[in-house]
């Protein structure tokens, strides 16, 4: 065996025992269960409706009144708004704020997934604006 088969022999090993001891991302289903909104009527794109009319939906939930969680939010959501003050049909308590988020982003279901995943978020649904 010569110092070059040898040493690239090693570097797959390792390559191969770093790649499967990393952990996996492996889902929660309870997560899911937070989660009140029908995706089957959205598109790739998180949009509704027929061709010639699309729209996105905007869903709700309500997060604790502090900053510190607002930015993890934000984070992960780039279409979240806050809306101090408001209860939503999500009902947010006064200690509460109301954050109303949009299904037109990339990769909403794993926007959607990893809010849901927040132990602070009880519920997210779709918004109704009237």
């Amino acid at each position: 065996m010569t110092e070059h088969t040898r040493n690239t022999g090693i570097f797959i090993l390792l390559f191969l025992a770093f790649a499967c001891g990393r952990q996996t991302g492996m889902e929660d289903p309870a997560a899911w269960k937070k989660v009140f909104i029908d995706f089957s009527r959205l598109d790739e794109n998180g949009l509704a409706g027929p061709q010639s009319g699309k729209v996105a939906l905007n869903y709700e939930f309500c997060i604790p009144a502090e900053e510190q969680k607002w930015r993890t939010v934000q984070k992960i959501d780039p279409s979240a708004q806050v809306q101090k003050g408001s209860r939503g049909r999500s009902g947010c308590e006064k200690e509460s704020w109301l954050v109303i988020g949009s299904t037109y982003q990339k990769n909403y279901k794993r926007v959607i997934y990893e809010l849901a995943s927040l132990p602070y978020v009880a519920r997210i649904q779709e918004t109704f604006f009237e």
